[in-house]
């Protein structure tokens, strides 16, 4: 994987959707959790389930309204784990095997580590958001459930020239390291 490209199911990731006036900048989850800017005051948290008391402590903090003025909360929090499957592509050759996929640019420019962007990955709607594992490209897609295994068979047929090999979940932990 490290001379070419990877892809992992890491659908148990949690996922939580934060929109709401009371968002003007990312909210700070703590360390385990990445924010991802996807429109005016609307972001997406991706975590270990294992941080999960962690990340709703911080979510719950962000949510509380004001009663006594008969506002509505400035943050609406949605769980979305079992909406979005979460495939990781990673590796030097990950951008390679998106470009045949999307037309989304995915160059180091486009999308920096850190970015997101929503595009159409093999006909079905994606979230691609990228956050480099070891010092390799990798991009998290994530898409509707329903479309997990064609997506996953699209991007492994593309990534047949660059040797895609599926890899696991310790190995996703070594690269993350």
């Amino acid at each position: 994987m490290r001379g070419g490209v990877g892809l992992c199911d890491v659908s148990w990731l949690a996922k939580i959707d934060l929109k709401g006036f009371g968002l003007k900048a990312a909210p700070s989850l703590g360390p385990s959790a990445d924010c991802w800017h996807l429109g005016a005051c609307h972001y997406l948290a991706t975590f270990d389930p294992e941080a999960r008391g962690a990340v709703l402590r911080s979510i719950q903090a962000l949510t509380g309204a004001a009663p006594e003025l008969d506002l509505p909360p400035p943050v609406y929090a949605t769980e979305v784990t079992s909406v979005y499957a979460a495939l990781l592509l990673a590796g030097p050759k990950s951008r390679h095997t998106l470009r045949k996929l999307t037309s989304l640019n995915v160059s180091e420019s486009a999308l920096p580590d850190g970015a997101c962007g929503q595009a159409g990955l093999a006909h079905v709607h994606t979230l691609v958001l990228r956050r480099d594992l070891g010092g390799l490209p990798a991009f998290l897609l994530l898409v509707g459930r329903e479309y997990a295994e064609s997506v996953w068979e699209a991007i492994a047929h593309a990534g047949q020239e660059f040797h895609l090999t599926p890899f696991g979940l310790e190995a996703w932990r070594l690269l993350s390291l």
